[in-house]
C-alpha cells in the first residue's frame, strides 16, 4: 500500500524521562511537550510513549511492532525519540525527569 500524500512529520521537544529499566518491554517515556508544531499536541500536555507490539509471532524484525506517543485520547507512530542535541556527548540517565527530548511523530496517517 503507497503511503497518503497526506502523511507528514511533526517534531516536538518533550521534557520527561523513561520509567523501568531498558530491558523492561513495559517501559515507558512519561513526560509533556515543551514546544509543539503539531495543533493537536499544545504545550504542557501530558504525554505517554511505549511500544506496542504486534501481537503475533513475526518472522522479520520490523514486525515486532512500534513505539507510539500518546496524549488526549489519540496516538501518533513516532520516528524518533532522542534526547536534545544539547545533550550530545554527556552521559546521562534516561530516568531522569528533566532530561529533555525531541520527538518525531508521523502525522495524517488514517487512526492518528
Amino acid at each position: 500500500m503507497a503511503e497518503s500524500a497526506t502523511t507528514s512529520n511533526a517534531v516536538l521537544r518533550l521534557s520527561g524521562a523513561w520509567q523501568g529499566e531498558a530491558t523492561d518491554p513495559a517501559r515507558q517515556f512519561q513526560g509533556q511537550v515543551l514546544v509543539s508544531s503539531l495543533e493537536a499536541l499544545p504545550e504542557g500536555t501530558a504525554v505517554e510513549v511505549s511500544f506496542q507490539d504486534s501481537g503475533r509471532r513475526v518472522s522479520g524484525p520490523g514486525d515486532h511492532g512500534a513505539y507510539v506517543l500518546r496524549a488526549l485520547g489519540q496516538s501518533w507512530p513516532v520516528l524518533r525519540l532522542t534526547q536534545h542535541p544539547s545533550a550530545v556527548g554527556q552521559n546521562r540517565d534516561d530516568r531522569v525527569p528533566s532530561s529533555e527530548w525531541v520527538a518525531e511523530l508521523v502525522v495524517g496517517r488514517p487512526g492518528t
